[in-house]
């Protein structure tokens, strides 16, 4: 049986690592997510229910266009 997908965007292998007790891979996979936000290029997570994979910014601004989300830098009031 072939070994399944390990990307970033697989939940079922984050629960895999949990029920194996595979904490340490665990956690680096957190933290690669939490770092994969930076710049445009590659997955964002907490965008929508599934992470979404961009190339530049023109493709990262039409995603958030379909989400009805823009960018913190396109607002002109001062956010709290």
């Amino acid at each position: 049986m072939g070994r399944g997908s390990t990307s970033l965007d697989n939940y079922e292998y984050d629960h895999w690592l949990a029920n194996n007790k595979k904490e340490k891979e665990l956690a680096q996979r957190k933290t690669e997510r939490k770092n994969a936000n930076k710049g445009y290029e590659g997955f964002h997570f907490g965008i929508d229910t599934k992470p979404i994979y961009t190339k530049d910014k023109d493709e990262f601004k039409r995603e958030l266009d379909k989400r009805g989300l823009m960018m913190k830098d396109e607002v002109k009031k001062p956010l709290r």
